[in-house]
């Protein structure tokens, strides 16, 4: 009985410490409803960010330090930092972590879909601690990872999602502060909508980039407009919509996050195709003109 008493008390202590410990996380970061965490290339800094209808609001920020050699990253072993809008994939402790790495590691999507259609190359890149905190006195200190201080890393993970919360690496954050793309982007959106419930196949197609690739039908946008044009014909209406939609901005491109409604009938009013998903498109302006360059969809 003594014995079980002991453990009772020490899971009870260990509770109390990580309910202390969530708390004092939560209240570090006050005001932080929706984060997006960003990577400030030239302060060497992370920010962590309020997200509000496509803008970003600084919460809290963290000294850091990045890789070797200075850019975006292009391929496997360049000691660069690679530069985009990522998700945060799945963390990593000890013992399964390397000491250098410090108590906690969040792995980062790259290569996504735009360094992909780019044939950039890579992987393991991290945001993690370190076991010499000296290396944050050097701008440049990583392997191409984005290194920040043990408990700042610990901070930052309590307030991440994984697969929905957002990491944008930029090479200056204060190009990101001017949200006059984010109207823009808003009616790109419905106007994409708009042209491809209304079959409006000229103005659907004239949506995405001429170096378009398509995930699944046919290998360019030509095929990519005949196979949308054959769906065209054989459903009597199409009905597509997007809730819980997310706005990124970055200098290289732009990024729509949603969930698709689709559903369509049959030209005698039977039911065809119904799905919900999630989508992403990545944008970039040509001649003055939002174009998705590549998509990603998620059931």
């Amino acid at each position: 009985m003594k014995r079980i008493s002991a453990l009772a008390r020490a899971l009870a202590l260990g509770l109390a410490f990580l309910g202390m410990c969530t708390s004092q996380a939560h209240s570090a970061v006050t005001g932080l409803n929706e984060a997006v965490v960003v990577v400030d290339k030239k302060a060497n800094q992370i920010h962590l960010c309020n997200y509000d209808d496509g803008k970003l609001t600084v919460v809290k920020s963290y000294r850091s330090t990045f890789g070797k050699n200075g850019g975006d990253k292009l391929w496997e072993g360049d000691l660069k930092t690679p530069e985009g809008i990522y998700d945060f994939l799945y963390r990593k402790t000890p013992p399964a972590l390397g000491k250098k790495f410090g108590p906690l590691a969040i792995y980062i999507g790259y290569p996504n879909s735009m360094d992909k259609h780019g044939a950039k190359t890579g992987n393991q890149i991290m945001l993690h601690g370190t076991d010499d905190p000296s290396r944050l006195e050097r701008p440049l200190d990583s392997l191409g990872c984005v290194v920040t201080d043990n408990d700042n890393v610990k901070e930052i993970s309590d307030c991440v999602k994984l697969r929905e919360t957002k990491i944008i690496i930029t090479r200056d954050f204060a190009k990101l502060k001017d949200f006059s793309r984010l109207e823009k982007a808003k009616q790109f959106l419905q106007d994409w909508l708009h042209a491809w419930a209304s079959k409006d196949l000229p103005g659907y197609i004239e949506s995405y980039a001429e170096e378009y690739i398509p995930q699944a039908a046919g290998h360019n946008r030509n095929e990519f407009a005949h196979y949308k044009d054959s769906l065209n014909k054989k459903y009597g209406t199409i009905n597509v919509s997007a809730t819980d939609v997310r706005y990124y901005f970055h200098e290289k491109y732009d990024l729509i996050t949603f969930t698709q409604h689709y559903s369509s009938t049959f030209p005698g009013g039977q039911s065809a195709y119904n799905g919900v998903s999630r989508k992403n498109l990545f944008l970039q302006e040509r001649n003055g003109n939002y174009r998705i360059v590549t998509e990603e969809q998620q059931k």
